[in-house]
C-alpha cells in the first residue's frame, strides 16, 4: 500500500513538472550589422552621459593642454570662453585664425579633442597655435557635455560658449562651422550684434 502510494505521487508529480522541462526554444536575435571592423583590444567605455543647459554653470573640468601643464576650466574664470568640441586636433585647431579677433572680444579659444596630451604638445608646437587644445582621451569631458558618440566612440563636433562667470551663453552641439561663421556665433553671444 505505501509502494502504491508512493508510486501514485510520483506519477501525479512527474507529468506536472514535465511541462517545466519543455524545450521551447526563443528564436535567435537577429544580429545587427556593424559599420566598423572588429577591433582586436577591448575598448574601454565611457559611462557618463551628460547635457549642458544655457543659463547654468559648466561642468568644471581638468584636462592636459598642448603646452605641456593641465588645464583647469574654472581657471579662465573672468575672461569669455569659446570651447570647441571635435575628435581630432584639426578639427579644432582650424580655429586658429579667428583667435586674434575672439581676445579682442576678451573670448579665450580652447579646443578639446580625443588625441593624447603628448600628440597635442607636438602639433602645437609644430603649427605654432595661438590657442590651447586639450586632451580628452577618455571623452569623459566630451561624454559631460553631450558630445559623446558611443556609436563611433569618438567626440562629436560642437561648440560651447561661456561668459565671464562660466555660465553656458550658447552651445551647438552635434554641429560644425566654418571660422567666419563661428566668430559670427561668438561675436553676437559676446557683442550681442
Amino acid at each position: 500500500m505505501k509502494a502504491a502510494v508512493i508510486l501514485l505521487a510520483a506519477l501525479v508529480a512527474f507529468p506536472a513538472a514535465a511541462p517545466a522541462q519543455s524545450d521551447t526554444k526563443t528564436p535567435p536575435r537577429p544580429s545587427t550589422p556593424s559599420t566598423s571592423p572588429p577591433s582586436a583590444t577591448p575598448m574601454p567605455r565611457t559611462h557618463i552621459a551628460g547635457e549642458v543647459v544655457i543659463g547654468e554653470r559648466a561642468p568644471d573640468f581638468e584636462l592636459d593642454a598642448s603646452n605641456g601643464k593641465p588645464l583647469k576650466l574654472s581657471t579662465l574664470r573672468g575672461d569669455w570662453v569659446l570651447l570647441a568640441f571635435g575628435p581630432r586636433k584639426e578639427d579644432v585647431a582650424a580655429l586658429s585664425p579667428l583667435v586674434k579677433e575672439c581676445r579682442e572680444m576678451g573670448v579665450q579659444v580652447v579646443g578639446v579633442c580625443d588625441e593624447k596630451a603628448y600628440f597635442l604638445e607636438a602639433f602645437h608646437k609644430k603649427e605654432k597655435l595661438p590657442m590651447l587644445l586639450l586632451a580628452d582621451p577618455t571623452k569623459e569631458v566630451s561624454a559631460m557635455y553631450g558630445l559623446y558618440d558611443a556609436e563611433r566612440y569618438t567626440t562629436g563636433r560642437g561648440f560651447v560658449i561661456l561668459d565671464r562667470q562660466g555660465v553656458v551663453r550658447t552651445a551647438l552641439l552635434g554641429q560644425s562651422l566654418p571660422p567666419q561663421e563661428t566668430l559670427n556665433m561668438v561675436r553676437f553671444t559676446v557683442q550681442g550684434r
